[in-house]
């Protein structure tokens, strides 16, 4: 049976639709910094900033920054300004909608520190403590972490492990001095 160019052709394009069906539009995330604080114009505190002890709850729900539960976030030098990079652990869906069984499967975002509002969304991978949900919430963490204004400012909250088990490694900035400390919490 000979086919017509024009149904070869719409048959291509409906399955071209049908594979791309999972796409979403995002634009490129930059890589991170190698450490936190690189790039940091002489302070570590902009001049508007919402503060993770108070925007930490709310997000998950509100944001299409965050797929799921937050696992890090960091604050970076972006294009001349400020930004909050947040990991989300989130749920991969195959061409058909339905979800896929995969732990590493996460979303990383920047948003604007003023408004949290996104700049750019991607996939990502990640970390083996990412993906153990067990333990405290980023938000619980950031509310035991002493955070609170004008100094410290959470800078870093990244899921590492220690001794076999997730744990909250947080990097706190002195606003006054821009002197970062390390400390860990469960």
């Amino acid at each position: 049976m000979h086919r017509s160019p024009a149904l070869r052709t719409g048959a291509l394009v409906l399955a071209g639709a049908l594979a791309c069906a999972g796409c979403s539009a995002t634009s490129t995330i930059p890589s991170p910094p190698a450490a936190v604080g690189d790039g940091f114009p002489g302070t570590c505190l902009p001049s508007e900033v919402s503060w993770p002890s108070d925007f930490l709850e709310s997000l998950p729900g509100e944001s299409e920054a965050i797929g799921g539960t937050i696992v890090g976030l960091r604050l970076e030098w972006v294009d001349s300004d400020f930004a909050w990079r947040l990991r989300s652990a989130d749920t991969r869906l195959d061409m058909f909608g339905e979800r896929v069984d995969d732990p590493s499967f996460g979303t990383e975002s920047l948003v604007d520190v003023r408004t949290l509002e996104v700049i750019a969304t991607g996939e990502t991978e990640l970390t083996e403590a990412e993906q153990q949900m067990n333990g405290s919430s980023a938000y619980s963490i950031a509310q035991l972490s002493g955070e609170t204004y004008p100094s410290p400012l959470i800078v870093e909250m990244a899921r590492v492990m220690k001794d076999g088990s997730p744990v909250w490694q947080l990097t706190m900035c002195d606003t006054a001095t821009n002197e970062l400390t390390v400390t860990t919490l469960n």
